[in-house]
C-alpha cells in the first residue's frame, strides 16, 4: 500500500502512519547517500522523487495538527526539516556536475542528520505507546 493511501485512511492510527512516513523518509534519505557515495549525480526526476513524500508527510503532520503537544509530533516536524535541508543541498549541488562532485562527499552530514532525528521521533513514538 503506497504512502498516499495510508496518510488517507481514517482507520490507520496517527502512530502507523508516522512510522510509515518516517520509513519512508529513511529510505528514500539512505537512497540518496548511496548515489552520492557511488558517484552518481541525481537528475531532476529523482529529486522530484524525493520531494513528493516530504509533500505526503507535511500534509500528514497538517492533518494531526491537533497531535502538536506530543513529542512525537514535534520530532516528526523537526524531522522533515532535516530531510528538507538534504534534499535542498542535492537539488543546489546536483545541477551542475563540478559542483556535485565537490559537495557530494558533503552530503553524509545532513543525511545522518536526518537519520538520527528520524531514530528520535521513533523513540519518542515509542515511549508514547
Amino acid at each position: 500500500m503506497s504512502v498516499t493511501a495510508l496518510s488517507g485512511c481514517p482507520w490507520r492510527s496517527y502512530e502507523q502512519i508516522l512510522a510509515v512516513h518516517l520509513q519512508v523518509l529513511s529510505s528514500m534519505t539512505t537512497k540518496l547517500l548511496e548515489t552520492a557515495d557511488a558517484g552518481g549525480r541525481p537528475s531532476p526526476s529523482d529529486v522530484t522523487e524525493v520531494l513528493y513524500p516530504l509533500r505526503r508527510a507535511r500534509q500528514f503532520a497538517r492533518q494531526f495538527e491537533s497531535y502538536s503537544d506530543r513529542p512525537s509530533y514535534r520530532e516528526f516536524v523537526r524531522s522533515l526539516d532535516f530531510y528538507e535541508k538534504l534534499v535542498n543541498e542535492v537539488d543546489a549541488a546536483r545541477a551542475d556536475e563540478q559542483r556535485w562532485q565537490a559537495r557530494r562527499a558533503q552530503l553524509a552530514a545532513p543525511g545522518e542528520a536526518f537519520l538520527d532525528q528520524a531514530r528520535r521521533t521513533r523513540e519518542a513514538l515509542e515511549r508514547e505507546r
